[in-house]
């Protein structure tokens, strides 16, 4: 695969045949090549439209482009065009998004930085592997969240007795929501055949060397992870800063205090997941309406249940996370005040 500039194309007339497509379109196309050991060659290669905007790759001159290229004996035979080149507009707006954490988070957005390339390591370089050689996909799921929230609040608090009740309260919540999820999915029968990516994966493997419901549990719990990491850091620091304020208040005050907290919290949190479900499930639901199904075959369709599991099973979880968190919070820094020790929280 090279990048490439196209330069000028051309439209051919199309000679209708048995195997042509109607309004299908031809051109040729001058194209440079810009990186690889191929660099700065132009070459000419024919390119079709098929009247179908999901696999056509529409270009105009100017435009970057992926192209695949067909070498033998280290010659260059032809190249064709594979797909648009993106990854410099994605690189851009990953820039602003660093910059915007920089800018807004100073120190304690380098610390963000870090746990976010911790953690997008341990995604990409333990829990993907370990799934594909056939690990059970839970097990790995839960370890690789639990590390991820103990470095996480670690980073961003320091080892204190805030960061444990966050750990806490997250570890717990994830847990119960992602085996209630694990149980649901067996109750319903639910395949995680759902999408045409999971049959992609599923066909690609031997039958038993891949876990397809175990990989829709783990989707479910690291979707939900983000937000009820946030929902438990910001109860454990409410929880301390009121514990500070008024040292003398008791552990079932502090518990409510918490608990206050956590349900002026969770009704934007609740929503923040299931909206994220609902956007990334928009074109089936669409779909759905338009072709006016009954609400009985709606509701049982694979892919509307595996989305209401997922949505619902994540904000359980959240919510399960906030007393926990209460709990935990109200007794570490009850014990703190105790020991007089307010000044580690």
């Amino acid at each position: 695969m090279s990048k490439g500039l196209i330069l000028d194309m051309k439209e051919m007339e199309v000679t209708q045949g048995i195997t042509s497509l109607i309004g299908e379109r031809q051109w040729l196309v001058n194209v440079e090549i810009k990186d690889g050991p191929y660099a700065g060659r132009t070459l000419d290669t024919i390119h079709y439209y098929g009247a179908n905007p999901a696999y056509d790759i529409m270009v105009y001159p100017g435009d970057e482009v992926i192209l695949s290229l067909v070498v033998e004996n280290n010659l260059l035979k032809e190249a064709n065009i594979a797909d648009y080149a993106r990854d410099k507009y994605i690189k851009w707006l990953f820039l602003i998004f660093i910059a915007s954490i920089l800018l807004i988070g100073a120190r304690q957005g380098i610390k963000t930085i870090i746990s976010l390339a911790i953690t997008g390591w341990a995604v990409v370089k333990i829990l993907l592997p370990a799934i594909l050689t056939g690990k059970d996909p839970i097990t790995i799921t839960i370890i690789i969240c639990s590390g991820i929230t103990i470095i996480t609040h670690m980073l961003i608090t320091g080892f204190t007795k805030k960061s444990l009740a966050a750990i806490s309260g997250t570890t717990i919540g994830i847990v119960i929501g992602g085996l209630l999820a694990k149980y649901v999915i067996s109750l319903t029968r639910i395949t995680g055949l759902a999408s045409e990516e999971s049959r992609l994966l599923f066909f690609s493997f031997q039958e038993g060397q891949i876990n397809i419901t175990g990989i829709l549990f783990a989707g479910i719990v690291l979707g939900s992870l983000g937000a009820v990491m946030d929902v438990a850091m910001s109860i454990a620091s409410s929880t301390y800063e009121i514990h500070l304020a008024n040292p003398k208040l008791s552990f079932k005050q502090l518990v409510e205090s918490g608990l206050n907290v956590g349900r002026d919290i969770i009704g934007t949190m609740a929503n923040t997941l299931i909206l994220a479900y609902t956007g990334g499930a928009l074109p089936l639901m669409l779909l759905v309406l338009a072709n006016n199904i009954p609400y009985l075959k709606f509701i049982n369709l694979d892919m509307i249940a595996t989305e209401i599991i997922r949505a619902l099973s994540g904000s359980i979880g959240l919510f399960i996370a906030v007393p926990f968190t209460a709990l935990i919070s109200a007794a570490l820094y009850r014990h703190s005040f105790r020991g007089n020790s307010e000044n580690n929280p």
